[in-house]
């Protein structure tokens, strides 16, 4: 649907979502900020949240234009993000007014009266690299419930799974930031080759401490993972999804499916490929047009 509104006829991006808030005294001005965006060569997902970021300034001020937006608005638009996200989601606040005020859309930008926004703290190396475990290297909970230091060793570049689903034994290639968190694990809490990766906790009125000598137990788990989520502000995802995200990023980045059922573990390519990879049709869409361009 085409909206008119000022100078023209807004452009949909996507009929399948909201665009209501394109009705706002701003609207047309992020339209178009999204169609330079977009043909300057940014993805279909950065484009996605550019927009997802900046209707939330079109809904809370619908009547005001561009011209009249002030810093304190915006201060009251960046209030509303979550404090762990708030750093990426006010991000293309910049971009979008330092373009207005180049394009003379708006004689001052408001976005430098305000305080640069400062990255959150990172979950700790105790958290990530475990975490890691799930997103880097593919594995399932129980897998990485069971994983000891010796079986991933940093300077080794391979995990090795034993006893997977079915018995069987796998071993999966390790990547840079999986190895360099192993690492710096390994150094900071000191651990040996039979200590666990995942740890339980102790804790009475006097002390607290780690402990690593028995496979985290699955309440503890659950109870881990939450806490995690929370903390990246992440609403709540069973633990799979991370092994469907880490088939999915590497199909996309190339990876053949057959590989990746090796990988993964699966006994039939076909339970990698029905099952674990999602393939954006516009992403099929782009190689067809690749193969079609080099065959003229």
């Amino acid at each position: 649907m085409c909206t008119p509104h000022g100078r023209g006829a807004v452009i949909e991006y996507d009929a399948l979502r909201d665009k209501s808030y394109r009705l706002a005294a701003t609207g047309q001005d992020v339209a178009d900020f999204l169609a330079w965006f977009e043909l300057g060569g940014a993805s279909p997902v950065s484009v996605d949240n550019y927009e997802r970021a900046l209707a939330v300034m079109c809904r809370m001020y619908p009547a005001t234009p561009l011209a009249e937006v002030t810093d304190g608005q915006l201060g009251q638009v960046f209030k509303t993000f979550p404090p762990r996200s708030r750093r990426v989601r006010v991000a293309p606040y910049r971009t979008f007014f330092k373009g207005a005020r180049q394009t003379r859309r708006v004689h001052e930008n408001p976005m430098d009266l305000l305080p640069i926004v400062r990255r959150q703290p990172r979950l700790p190396v105790v958290d990530a690299a475990p975490l890691a475990l799930l997103f880097e290297a593919g594995l399932r909970r129980g897998e990485c419930q069971r994983m000891r230091l010796r079986h991933c060793s940093p300077t080794s570049g391979f995990v090795k799974v034993i006893g997977g689903k079915g018995g069987k034994d796998r071993t999966v290639p390790m990547s840079e930031r999986l190895a360099r968190l192993l690492a710096d694990l390994e150094l900071l809490e000191r651990l040996g080759p039979d200590d666990h990766v995942f740890y339980r906790t102790y804790a009475n009125a006097v002390t607290s401490r780690r402990m690593r000598d028995k496979p985290i137990g699955e309440g503890t788990f659950a109870r881990w993972w939450r806490r995690c989520l929370t903390e990246a502000d992440v609403r709540y995802r069973n633990p799979h999804v991370a092994r469907h995200t880490f088939a999915t990023t590497w199909r996309r980045r190339g990876l053949a499916a057959d590989d990746l059922s090796v990988i993964l573990g699966h006994a039939s390519v076909r339970t990698t490929s029905d099952l674990y990879v999602q393939i954006d049709p516009a992403e099929v869409a782009e190689r067809m047009a690749a193969i079609e361009a080099a065959a003229r």
